[in-house]
């Protein structure tokens, strides 16, 4: 939070320098899980799991490693998120009023591991070879006559 001494700097056209601030040490708690684990319930991305406790997409990286119990905690509320798509696709198939085509970007953009197209899979076999056609037809024309 800005003092009042800078406010009032920054308002005349001054600047703040930004001061080094120690490292932050987060503790992630069962409340910080409890809401990841809601919003997971309902379809949230990840990035909007990390704004809802107020940590940067780094500071949950770092967490993952660290931490096993925000790793889990993401994991399973990824899991919920990604349910909570997959049901509501589901769940519309016949509603002709429903934009299948956004929960599938949803379900693209936030699980490409799972739902990414697999066109590294596809491969062209080309193979040159050489056919003596008229050894062939011999061949054919003789198997007849036998």
């Amino acid at each position: 939070m800005v003092n009042q001494h800078a406010k009032q700097h920054l308002l005349k056209g001054g600047s703040v320098a930004a001061k080094k601030a120690p490292p932050n040490k987060i503790y992630f708690t069962q409340e910080m899980a409890d809401t990841i684990l809601e919003l997971g319930k309902q379809g949230a991305s990840q990035k909007a799991m990390y704004a809802a406790i107020n940590i940067s997409k780094a500071t949950a990286a770092r967490l993952k490693k660290e931490d096993p119990f925000f790793a889990e905690t993401i994991d399973m509320a990824t899991v919920y998120g990604q349910a909570f798509w997959e049901n509501l696709m589901i769940s519309n198939v016949d509603n002709k009023a429903f934009n299948s085509r956004i929960a599938e970007i949803a379900l693209r953009g936030q699980y490409p591991e799972d739902y990414r197209e697999r066109m590294d899979i596809k491969q062209d076999v080309k193979q040159e070879i050489t056919v003596d056609f008229n050894k062939e037809i011999a061949s054919l024309i003789s198997a007849l006559k036998s």
